[in-house]
């Protein structure tokens, strides 16, 4: 079974990334495959969803995995999902990892490895510009996705988070794929807009456009109500567009084809 993996990266925190992350691997389990969902935030958001309160107590963590490359047993979330935890523990690794001589962009790639069982994988990674989780997400993965909050910081971080990726193709992972830039927290105002025209507009260094998600993800406090209950969101919205939401984006994610 080949086992597909995405990233979902962006540099600047605060711009929706953990819940889109979380709500990208609910929606992909509810396919009926086994998806397993990495935890590479030492601030722990998307573990804070499924276990709560008591996520920074939890042992062992993928902070032990990445560290020996021995794996540690998934806590399951829910059918078909399972989570890989993390807590500000994992902050440890950025110092342990980059030893001098040592190859470590590829140790999560050799991490995943060890977990063949699940189909699809996502990653959730900080937002921060110094992280090497990033580096270490986009070297492992197939694809990439960029949440970007409609705001004029955010689209300076989007291009730096843009950057970083297009290194990471120029060496460590040439066949990463762009998924393209999801834009999140949206509200029908006249910055937004213009924002949303702005990502639009970005380019790659072959001029080439790069994808934007049409539908922007609307700004909703469900998201915050879903981490405080652990559930999916859609289980808390009454309009019933949430969930569709996130179907119609994997749905879209599961139609892109790996490049051979």
């Amino acid at each position: 079974m080949q086992q597909t993996v995405y990233a979902v990266v962006q540099e600047k925190g605060g711009g929706g990334k953990s819940p889109t992350a979380i709500h990208l691997a609910y929606s992909l389990s509810y396919t009926g495959e086994d998806v397993l969902v990495v935890d590479l935030d030492p601030q722990g958001t998307v573990s804070q969803h499924v276990q709560g309160s008591s996520y920074d107590q939890t042992e062992p963590t993928v902070y032990d995995a990445l560290t020996t490359l021995q794996p540690i047993p998934p806590i399951k979330v829910q059918d078909h999902l399972y989570l890989l935890p993390a807590h500000s523990g994992l902050e440890q690794a950025e110092i342990e990892l980059p030893k001098p001589g040592a190859f470590y962009q590829i140790q999560l790639k050799k991490l995943l490895a060890l977990y063949p069982q699940f189909r699809y994988v996502v990653l959730d990674t900080p937002g921060s510009r110094v992280s090497i989780f990033a580096t270490l997400a986009l070297t492992a993965a197939q694809y990439v996705i960029v949440p970007a909050k409609c705001e004029i910081s955010h689209y300076y971080a989007t291009i730096d988070t843009l950057a970083l990726i297009e290194d990471v193709r120029g060496g460590l992972n040439p066949s990463l794929i762009v998924w393209g830039i999801l834009p999140t927290q949206f509200e029908n105002t006249g910055h937004h807009r213009d924002i949303l025209e702005m990502f639009r507009e970005l380019k790659d260094p072959k001029q080439q456009l790069y994808p934007v998600y049409p539908e922007p993800s609307k700004k909703t406090t469900k998201y915050n109500d879903a981490t405080s209950m652990r559930v999916d969101v859609r289980r808390l919205d009454d309009t019933g567009t949430l969930g569709p939401y996130w179907d119609k984006v994997v749905a879209t994610i599961l139609a892109a084809k790996v490049a051979p």
